[in-house]
C-alpha cells in the first residue's frame, strides 16, 4: 500500500510538473532542420523571454550548408561537408546549465554564435519553460568552409595573387588552418596559421602563425582566455611576435627607398570585469608589455645609422561598453542578418616605461578610443569614432609616434533598398617612426589613385556613397549590392617632412577626387566575416603614375 501511495504521488509530481510547463516555438526537430533563420524577427515564436529563468536544457539542431534544396551540386556540398560538432558549438555557446537566462542573455548568445565565421546564421530559440527553468534550442546553419583557392585582388594600382587552401572548420571541430603562398607589392612569400578558439572545449583560445617572406620572417603565438560574453568575470592572456621585413618608403606610388625593420613585442595581461550593471560594463587590465623596433635610413643616405628603440613598461587599461545591441539587416552588409552595437564604447590604455626595467629612457605611453552610434528618427544610422596611440618622452618632453584619427559616418535610409551613406575621416600624426609612415591612396579608400600615393602627417578622407540593396539571389549563393561613389582626399606635412621625401610642386599634391562605381557580393555559403568588392574607379586630379580608370578588387567585412 506505501509502495502504491508513493507511485500515485510520483505520478501527480510530473503530471503537475508538465502542466506547469509551457510551450516555446511549437516545433519540432524536423520542422527546426530546414527552418529559415533569416526569416525569424523578433516577434516569432520562442524568441522572447518575459523574465529572468534558469538554464535547464540546451539542444543543439545544426543545419547543413543548404538545409532546403533539391539541387544535385548542393546535395554533394552538404555530403562532402562535415556539420559543426556540437562539441564545438557547446564550447561557443556563452551559457552552461544552470546559468541565469533573460531576453539580453539569449540575445548575446545568438551574437557571439552568428560571429563565427563558419556559420551563417544562428538562432536561439525557447523550447519550453517549466516554472523558473527554460529549455532551449540552438539551431545553427553552417557555411563551407574548405576553400582551396586562387585569390586575384587589386588596390590602388597594385595586384596581389594568391594560392590557399584554409579550413575555418576542420572536421566541424571550429578551429581553423590556413596556407597561402602570396605575392604582392610589398613582399612574397608563405604563411601558415592555426586558430583553436575552445582549447579542448575550454573557455580558452590559442594561435599560432608563420610566414616565410623573401623579405624576412613572422612569427607569433597568443593563448588567452578572453570575455566570452558581456558578464564574463575576468580574461588573460599572453602573447609574443616577431617580424623582420623590408619597408618601402614611398612617393605618389612609387618605391623611392628600402629599408630593413625588425620588430619584437610580447604582452601578458590579466583582467577583472563585474559584468553588466545598470545597462553598462566596465572592465579593468593590469599588463607587462615588451617591444623593440630596429630600423634605419637606407645606406645611400650620407650618415645613415640604425636605431633601436626598447619599451618594456607595466600598464593599465579600462574598458566601458554600453550594452545596446540592435538586430539588423542592408546597413553594413547585404541581405543577411547584422548585430550592431549602438550607444557609447571606450578603450583607454597608460603605460610608463623606465630604464630601472629595461627601457630606452623614461617614456609614458597611451592608447585609447571612443566611439558612439545611435540611430536618429528611425532612418538615420549616426557614428563616431576617435583613436589614438603614441608615446611621449619626458627627457626631451617631446611626443613620438603619434597617429590620432577621428571619424563621423552617416547612413541614411532614404527607401527600402536605397541608402546614402557619408563618411568624412581626419588623421594627425607627429614624429612618426621611420618604418611607419601616413599615406592616403587607392589602399585608403581614395579609390582612383595608385596605393599609397600622397604622403603626409596630416591627411583627411571624404566619401559620399549612394547604395542599392538588391533582392537579387543568384544560384542561391551571392547576395548583392550596388555603389556609385565620390572620394575627396589629401595627405600633406605640416610639419618639416622626414628627409628622403622629394620636392612637392604641382595640382596632385593638393587635394584629390574621384568618382566610380561598385559591386558588393555578400557570400552567404562561405565564410561570413567578408563582403567581396569590386570598384571602377575614375581620377578627377590627374598626377603621375595615376591611370584612366582604376579597378579594385577586394574582400571587406563592410559593404
Amino acid at each position: 500500500m506505501r509502495r502504491m501511495l508513493i507511485l500515485l504521488l510520483g505520478l501527480g509530481s510530473c503530471v503537475s510538473s508538465a502542466e506547469n510547463c509551457v510551450s516555446g516555438h511549437g516545433l519540432q526537430p524536423d520542422e527546426l532542420l530546414t527552418l529559415d533563420l533569416e526569416s525569424l524577427t523578433e516577434t516569432s515564436p520562442g524568441r522572447s523571454l518575459s523574465s529572468e529563468y534558469r538554464l535547464r536544457d540546451v539542444r543543439f539542431v545544426r543545419q547543413n550548408v543548404f538545409p532546403r534544396t533539391s539541387h544535385w551540386l548542393a546535395r554533394q556540398a552538404n555530403r562532402f561537408h562535415v556539420v559543426t560538432r556540437e562539441r564545438a558549438l557547446a564550447s561557443a555557446f556563452i551559457l552552461e546549465s544552470g546559468d541565469s537566462l533573460d531576453e539580453k542573455v539569449r540575445r548575446e548568445a545568438e551574437r557571439v554564435l552568428r560571429e563565427k565565421p563558419y556559420l551563417q546564421g544562428a538562432a536561439v530559440l525557447v523550447r519550453q519553460i517549466c516554472g523558473a527553468s527554460a529549455d532551449l534550442d540552438i539551431v545553427t546553419q553552417d557555411v563551407w568552409t574548405l576553400t582551396p583557392g586562387i585569390g586575384i585582388s587589386r588596390s590602388g594600382g597594385d595586384n596581389e595573387i594568391s594560392l590557399s587552401l584554409s579550413d575555418l572548420n576542420i572536421a566541424g571541430s571550429g578551429k581553423s588552418i590556413s596556407v597561402e603562398v602570396f605575392d604582392d607589392r610589398d613582399r612574397s612569400g608563405t604563411a601558415l596559421q592555426y586558430i583553436d578558439p575552445n582549447i579542448n572545449g575550454s573557455r580558452w583560445a590559442g594561435r599560432l602563425a608563420y610566414a616565410d617572406n623573401d623579405d624576412g620572417e613572422q612569427y607569433g603565438f597568443a593563448l588567452e582566455r578572453p570575455f566570452f560574453s558581456l558578464d564574463s568575470p575576468w580574461a588573460f592572456g599572453v602573447s609574443a611576435s616577431h617580424a623582420s621585413r623590408d619597408v618601402d618608403l614611398e612617393f605618389l606610388g612609387a618605391d623611392l627607398y628600402e629599408l630593413d625593420a625588425e620588430v619584437d613585442t610580447a604582452d601578458v595581461f590579466i583582467a577583472r570585469s563585474s559584468g553588466r550593471q545598470s545597462g553598462w560594463v566596465s572592465r579593468l587590465y593590469a599588463g607587462f608589455r615588451f617591444l623593440e623596433e630596429t630600423y634605419g635610413y637606407p645606406s645611400e643616405f650620407p650618415g645613415a645609422a640604425t636605431t633601436r628603440e626598447k619599451r618594456v613598461y607595466p600598464y593599465l587599461a579600462w574598458q566601458f561598453l554600453e550594452d545596446d545591441f540592435i538586430t539588423t539587416r542592408n546597413l553594413e552588409r547585404v541581405g543577411v542578418t547584422e548585430d550592431l552595437r549602438l550607444g557609447w564604447s571606450s578603450y583607454v590604455e597608460a603605460g610608463w616605461s623606465t630604464e630601472s626595467v629595461g627601457g630606452d629612457g623614461d617614456h609614458l605611453l597611451m592608447r585609447g578610443s571612443l566611439a558612439y552610434r545611435r540611430i536618429f528618427d528611425e532612418r538615420h544610422l549616426f557614428s563616431a569614432t576617435a583613436v589614438g596611440n603614441g608615446r611621449y618622452d619626458i627627457d626631451d618632453a617631446k611626443t613620438e609616434d603619434l597617429v590620432a584619427q577621428a571619424s563621423v559616418e552617416l547612413l541614411w535610409h532614404q527607401a527600402e533598398k536605397w541608402r546614402l551613406f557619408t563618411r568624412a575621416r581626419y588623421v594627425n600624426a607627429k614624429n612618426l617612426a621611420l618604418h611607419r609612415q601616413l599615406t592616403l591612396g587607392g589602399d585608403t579608400a581614395l579609390r582612383g589613385y595608385p596605393a599609397r600615393y600622397q604622403p603626409g602627417d596630416r591627411s583627411f578622407l571624404l566619401t559620399v556613397e549612394q547604395r542599392y540593396y538588391s533582392d537579387a539571389y543568384p544560384f542561391g549563393l551571392f547576395r548583392l549590392g550596388y555603389a556609385a561613389f565620390l572620394d575627396i582626399g589629401r595627405a600633406w606635412f605640416e610639419d618639416e617632412p622626414p628627409a628622403w621625401v622629394p620636392p612637392r610642386r604641382g595640382d596632385h599634391f593638393d587635394t584629390l577626387a574621384n568618382v566610380g562605381v561598385g559591386l558588393r557580393l555578400e557570400s552567404t555559403r562561405t565564410r561570413r566575416d567578408r563582403v567581396f568588392h569590386i570598384d571602377v574607379a575614375r581620377a578627377l586630379v590627374e598626377g603621375p603614375g595615376v591611370d584612366d580608370w582604376e579597378i579594385t578588387l577586394s574582400g571587406k567585412q563592410r559593404f
